[in-house]
């Protein structure tokens, strides 16, 4: 019961899709997925490059900028070079002019008076006063010149090295600043070359699943064209049986048909030779050809085989045997666990063996089947049929009807699927060795 419900629940399954169509679907919805992924890391790749691109401009730029400023203050350090120099030769005359204004205030502190009262009272005459007057208004003149060039030298001094000390602070603060732009600039884009690298990673491995799923769908389109052949050639096969059936049976139903008709000739003749007994042939003649013995189907007893089991069918034509084979339906699996005999609807199926019918039923996957367990630890399966003409609990012989050959259930056309079994719904084994075919 609980392999029925099994099988009556994949049928209502296989009902309400296809399993094929909906595989590729689905592997279509994952290629779909797959491309939209790619796309998706492509564009944030195109954007992280042109950044990337972004990012080298400005560093160009700064680069070039910071070569300016390294340029303005190597001029700059050439200048204060120059300018140090100058500082050293004012400084020079400085002290030279230090040493000389030293000397005079010696001078005068050893007692030579300089002034003019000093020099006239001192002087032998009045040239000798001129000459003298002149020579000390001369003395205090480069003196008061030493002083003020002194003065001038020294503010001229301090305003360069003020300029200087200023330039180079900041031509200095300029370097560095643009030097730290530039390194960030730089970490920038060095973390933007990791994340393209990781965005490159990352295409590839999407563009892999995505050929990966684009394999499986191409696979699963080759299976499904190799299936849709194997059941077109099943239907062929199962066609072909069918007509072959159909036209024995015809062939067989005229036979009979036509010997019956002999028959009553023969009986006629002999009617008229025996007039008495004429009334009760004509009688008879007349029941045989109203209602012909063959107009009703019987079933011809099978042959034995060797190990005492008979064939379920008068016409063998095998269609499908025992074993793996492509799933016809998608939902059946890959091993076939008995095997297809083609006919027509009105191929008698009979028993193989004496036993006792435990199931004549119906299920979405067998349809109407018969099941009979023949008491020496085999059973035997007869299913897709039409009709069954047995029930549960009947016992029945070997080369009895039990059923019509059709194709209910989970069938792709008329023919009987017959199995044998150690257990009920279980233990299957190849009935052809047993059924010497």
């Amino acid at each position: 019961m609980k392999k029925k419900l099994i099988l009556t629940l994949s049928f209502v399954l296989l009902l309400g899709s296809t399993p094929v169509a909906a595989l590729a679907e689905t592997i279509d919805e994952k290629i779909e997925a797959q491309n939209q992924k790619i796309n998706e890391i492509i564009s944030t790749q195109e954007e992280a490059q042109a950044y990337k691109s972004e990012l080298e401009a400005e560093i160009s730029e700064l680069e070039e900028e910071y070569n300016t400023v390294l340029s303005e203050k190597q001029t700059v350090e050439q200048e204060i070079n120059d300018l140090t120099t100058e500082i050293a030769t004012l400084e020079t005359k400085i002290e030279k002019r230090n040493e000389q204004l030293d000397a005079q205030a010696r001078a005068t502190q050893t007692g030579q008076d300089t002034s003019i009262l000093s020099v006239m009272l001192n002087a032998t005459s009045i040239s000798d006063a001129i000459s003298k007057i002149l020579a000390v208004n001369t003395i205090v003149s480069a003196n008061n010149e030493i002083i003020e060039a002194q003065q001038a030298d020294k503010q001229e001094l301090n305003t360069l090295k003020d300029s200087l000390i200023e330039q180079a602070t900041v031509l200095e603060e300029k370097t560095a600043a643009l030097a730290e732009q530039e390194e960030q600039l730089a970490q920038a884009k060095l973390d933007q070359d990791v994340k393209l690298n990781e965005l490159a990673a990352s295409l590839a491995e999407e563009t892999a699943e995505k050929e990966q799923f684009e394999q499986q769908k191409a696979e699963a389109e080759r299976k499904r064209q190799e299936e849709l052949k194997a059941i077109e050639e099943r239907k062929q096969k199962m066609a072909e049986a069918q007509a072959l059936a159909e036209k024995e049976e015809k062939e067989r139903l005229a036979q009979e048909a036509a010997a019956a008709a002999e028959a009553a000739k023969e009986e006629i003749a002999e009617a008229e030779v025996t007039p008495a007994e004429t009334t009760d042939v004509e009688a008879d003649t007349e029941d045989a050809v109203s209602v012909p013995e063959s107009s009703i189907p019987t079933p011809e007893t099978p042959a034995d085989t060797s190990s005492g089991w008979g064939l379920p069918v008068s016409n063998v034509i095998v269609t499908s045997g025992y074993g793996y084979r492509e799933d016809p339906t998608g939902i059946s699996g890959n091993f076939h666990n008995g095997i297809d005999f083609g006919g027509s609807s009105s191929t008698v199926i009979m028993a193989v063996k004496s036993g006792t019918v435990v199931e004549a039923s119906y299920d979405g996957m067998s349809g109407n089947y018969v099941i009979i367990n023949h008491g020496d630890g085999y059973y035997s399966l007869y299913a897709h049929l039409s009709s069954a003409t047995v029930s549960a609990g009947q016992t029945v012989g070997k080369g009895q009807q039990v059923g019509f050959m059709g194709t209910t259930g989970n069938s792709t056309g008329v023919h009987l699927h017959f199995g044998i079994s150690t257990g009920l719904w279980s233990g299957f084994v190849n009935p052809a060795p047993l059924l010497g075919i």
